[in-house]
């Protein structure tokens, strides 16, 4: 029988996504699934930025290459597991004009389970966000909605007010969360004076965020 214990189920609930995936794996072990599928889904960090960029795109066609950009991996990292997931029927393969491409297979075994799994766990460490925010400039405002609270309503996922703000450096931070979370983020960039004038105008997308479902990390300008 295979056991986990209340201070270790304690313990991952309150990390980072990849460990929740760890719970998930906990869970189906105790309802006696397949064994061999679920080391081939759950035994690498990879496998766990892969099953993301899959759920969260189900309609998507992607090759390794594409991949491997999207998620900030290495070719060879990403073939192997790619390899491994097609083979225990997780991805579909298709070869169109001497290209391979990958999409999930909705009818896979556990795709409704890992679905749930991953629109209800956070895509990101909000641990990790927040000091990444606080290394980008004078963040007055760092507010998280759409896929980051499991909305579909959302105008943007992602509302960052400050100054200071390095273009270059911003970039290299929505590709790195793009990366974790496995999708493509809206967001919006303002300084606080472009912020405080369209907060003032009544501008329908900033009190569409702010009146609708949100969560702040930061919150200097007290709204």
């Amino acid at each position: 029988m295979f056991r986990i214990s209340i201070f270790e189920f304690r313990i991952l609930i309150k990390q980072d996504v990849e460990n929740i995936f760890i719970l998930f794996y906990y869970l189906i072990m105790a309802k006696k699934f397949s064994e061999p599928t679920l080391d081939a889904l759950f035994d690498s960090p990879i496998k766990v930025k892969l099953l993301k960029l899959f759920v969260y795109n189900p309609d998507g066609d992607f090759e390794s290459k594409a991949v491997s950009k999207k998620l900030n991996l290495k070719s060879a990292q990403v073939n192997k597991n790619i390899s491994n997931l097609a083979e225990i029927k997780f991805l579909n393969c298709k070869n169109s004009n001497g290209k391979k491409t990958f999409r999930v297979n909705r009818d896979f075994g556990f795709y409704n389970e890992l679905k749930e799994l991953v629109t209800k766990a956070s895509p990101a460490s909000k641990e990790k966000m927040l000091k990444s925010f606080k290394s980008l400039g004078k963040i007055k405002l760092a507010l998280l909605a759409g896929v980051f609270i499991n909305s579909d309503t959302s105008r943007a996922d992602l509302l960052i007010v400050g100054d200071n703000i390095k273009p270059a450096k911003f970039n290299n931070f929505i590709k790195k969360l793009e990366a974790e979370v496995g999708k493509e983020i809206s967001y919006a960039l303002m300084t606080t004076k472009e912020f405080h004038y369209r907060y003032d105008m009544y501008d329908r997308f900033i009190r569409d965020l702010l009146d609708f479902k949100h969560e702040k990390l930061i919150n200097k300008l007290k709204i």
